[in-house]
């Protein structure tokens, strides 16, 4: 029987191409550059460690995006060059519909800028901060389109190493999109292991801590973690940075009511210590997490061409529509003044050679032609 469904993504070649790369040899040719100018900021709506996002419109085709820009000062001072530059060539390689996607990067004087898809829905630590809690519906839909994601990951050795709340967008139909690669590993070959001591605190595997080397396994316990932190509506490790107790990994993880005898099967054996016994680590891994109990029913082929239906689409009045933003964002005021920060490019490019990047197949900031980064209403 013929099956309708798209052909899986092949795995992609994560190596540095020039090709599309816009650097100090451009200026040179007198090619012009996008910038800050660019763009009209509208408001700002998120905050990290090392990075600001703001809502942005092109001035030319007038559509909306996400702008992310990381201090370079900094990123030097916490050593967090690799980090920037792994996600810059991560998100301009990798094309998959549970992933950001990246249009354009550029560089002024003291910041880098990322371009990108706009997720409406806002991010999923929003939304369970609202409900308090999800049910198994929505879990389920939640977890198995991150697994697909992570999946994509680890086929093109790739570790993730930030699953959390905060990291999964809802785009307006509802779907999930990861993002913030900053703390991800590109791996040689799929034995190699990261010992690089990174994460956060409630998701973060025990062999990272405990310094033994690591592979992609460290991805399905913070998974575990999360799904529990979904059912529950609290971490299950409530660690800090300058508090993370060994001992805690040791417990018996502690289930209540609200969960279902499958997903408290799926959780332990996520959750386990030994890398090598959790659920998706084996030889079979990502067709063992697909065929657990928990997932009964689900068509992962449907699941993975947008065909199943998210239990929760948002509804907003347009393209700038903020509600599902948290408000201590998006209320701050004078943001737009940071469209007058220097970018002169041509004094600065030589600070990331070949950051700056353009892919003229997924998206022209060009009025005349046409824009693919499509933004879609809904009332």
């Amino acid at each position: 029987m013929g099956c309708c469904c798209k052909k899986r993504p092949e795995p992609i070649n994560i190596v540095v191409s020039s090709e599309h790369f816009i650097d100090k040899k451009d200026i040179e040719k007198g090619k012009k550059l996008i910038s800050l100018d660019d763009f009209e900021i509208i408001k700002l709506i998120g905050k990290g460690t090392f990075a600001k996002v703001y809502l942005v419109r092109n001035k030319a085709n007038k559509k909306i995006y996400s702008m992310k820009k990381l201090n370079k000062p900094f990123i030097k001072q916490y050593r967090q060059e690799q980090h920037t530059i792994n996600e810059r060539i991560l998100l301009s390689k990798m094309d998959y519909p549970f992933l950001i996607k990246l249009y354009c990067c550029f560089q002024d004087k003291e910041h880098l800028y990322f371009i990108m898809e706009f997720a409406q829905g806002g991010e999923l630590f929003f939304h369970l901060h609202r409900e308090t809690n999800f049910d198994d519906e929505k879990t389920r839909f939640y977890i198995s389109e991150i697994i697909l994601a992570l999946n994509f990951l680890h086929k093109n050795k790739i570790i993730y190493r930030d699953i959390k709340p905060e990291n999964i967008l809802l785009d307006i139909d509802g779907h999930i999109k990861l993002t913030d690669f900053g703390l991800s590993k590109i791996c040689s070959n799929n034995n190699e292991k990261a010992f690089t001591i990174c994460g956060t605190p409630f998701y973060i595997a025990p062999e990272i801590i405990e310094k033994k080397g690591y592979n992609s396994s460290v991805d399905w316990w913070s998974l575990g973690c999360l799904m529990y932190e979904m059912i529950h509506g609290k971490p299950l490790f409530n660690f800090t940075d300058a508090n993370i107790n060994i001992k805690k990994y040791e417990e018996q993880i502690p289930f209540y009511n609200n969960f279902s005898e499958e997903a408290k099967d799926l959780i332990s054996k996520l959750v386990v210590k030994e890398p090598d016994k959790r659920l998706g680590a084996g030889p079979n891994g990502f067709e063992d997490l697909k065929n657990h109990n928990y997932f009964k029913g689900i068509n992962w082929d449907d699941l993975e061409n947008k065909k199943i239906t998210p239990p929760f689409e948002p509804i907003v009045d347009g393209p700038t529509d903020l509600r599902y933003f948290d408000k201590i964002f998006t209320e701050e005021v004078n943001v737009s003044r940071e469209s007058n920060e220097s970018n002169s490019n041509d004094k600065t490019i030589d600070n990331y050679v070949n950051f700056s990047y353009y892919d003229p197949n997924n998206i022209s900031f060009n009025k005349n032609k046409q824009n693919l980064g499509n933004n879609k209403d809904k009332k």
